[in-house]
């Protein structure tokens, strides 16, 4: 746990962080959120309708499409997926195509979860990709992994995520059983993360980032079919641009864990009252207070954005400059 001289030094830089985001920032954003928006991730873009209504084959395209959200920074996943035809995209993000594609296959590899997690070794080298058990032989993960061209098995994440959590009906099975399980919303949240971050190539940080689009109303309104179920107001994604602001703004030293940044986030956002900013914020939300300081820290996503600050002669000092990208002293992400 932190002094309360390190609290007190935080929360200001946090808040102010807070109110750049929910005031000029947000002011000037689009109200469709990336995912959605077709100029921003081509034909990966979820329909807004078909999202709200939480249907299986929505879901399992912004599944895909957070999930390469993955060691490039945004603007340069966003390129590329304004950039794959709509047969590549088909291949990886289509629920229907991939649910075909796996009860066509003879591969044992695809009978289970379980089984394509070990048995399948497909992989890319350069620019060849094949695998071991059906060398040569045309297969939807082969494909995937050259629509993605990235690492090597990354190819194999769609066919994991249906395997695991589509087939059958298979994310409302889960979310009855979460719900049976647990009664608190927010708890709900954290026990999806952890069955959703068994998907091959996800892990906490993305399945973070799918639970809470579907569960924080501020992120995204009237797009966020499972809350108030489940409330992702508590959850927190810790990627590169967060990590740096927590570890400036903590005092030196501190771990530098998943576990500890998001505690630390935690704690700040209790002493931020977000109905400052807006009278529809709920007062208490780390994953709101932590988009805030990812969007802050993000020098490329506000350059992309047409960010004021971006072209300024002088950076403001006068903002958050610790962590500010575009002040001498400050982060650089």
């Amino acid at each position: 746990m932190p002094g309360c001289g390190e609290q007190s030094t935080s929360r200001e830089p946090v808040r102010r962080a807070s109110a750049w985001y929910f005031g000029s920032n947000r002011s000037h954003e689009s109200e469709i959120p990336f995912y959605c928006d077709p100029q921003r991730v081509g034909t990966f873009a979820v329909v807004q309708n078909e999202l709200a209504a939480g249907g299986d084959e929505a879901l399992f395209r912004l599944f895909v499409t957070l999930s390469m959200y993955q060691a490039l920074r945004d603007v340069v996943i966003m390129r590329r997926q304004r950039a794959l035809p709509c047969a590549s995209v088909r291949v990886v993000a289509d629920a229907g195509f991939v649910k075909r594609a796996i009860a066509g296959h003879e591969c044992r590899a695809l009978l289970s979860p379980d089984a394509f997690q070990t048995s399948c070794d497909v992989s890319k080298s350069g620019t060849a990709i094949d695998c071991g058990r059906c060398p040569g032989a045309p297969c939807h993960v082969k494909d995937a992994t050259a629509a993605f061209n990235r690492m090597g098995d990354m190819g194999k994440l769609p066919t994991s995520a249906w395997l695991r959590l589509w087939k059958d009906g298979g994310v409302r099975g889960v979310l009855a059983d979460v719900c049976r399980v647990e009664r608190a919303p927010t708890k709900r949240a954290e026990l999806l993360v952890e069955r959703i971050a068994r998907v091959h190539r996800v892990g906490r940080k993305l399945a973070t980032m799918f639970v809470s689009a579907l569960s924080t109303p501020a992120l995204a309104p009237g797009l966020t079919p499972w809350f108030p179920d489940i409330d992702g107001n508590e959850l927190v994604v810790v990627d590169t641009n967060v990590a740096r602001a927590v570890d400036a703004l903590r005092e030196p030293g501190a771990p530098k864990t998943y576990e500890t940044r998001t505690r630390w986030v935690c704690e700040q956002a209790a002493a931020v009252d977000l109905r400052e900013f807006g009278p529809e914020l709920p007062r208490y939300s780390p994953r709101l207070v932590q988009e805030a300081l990812y969007v802050f820290c993000s020098k490329s996503n506000r350059v992309a954005a047409g960010d004021a600050c971006a072209s300024a002669a002088y950076p403001c000092l006068a903002c958050v400059p610790a962590i500010c990208p575009f002040s001498p002293a400050g982060l650089s992400v």
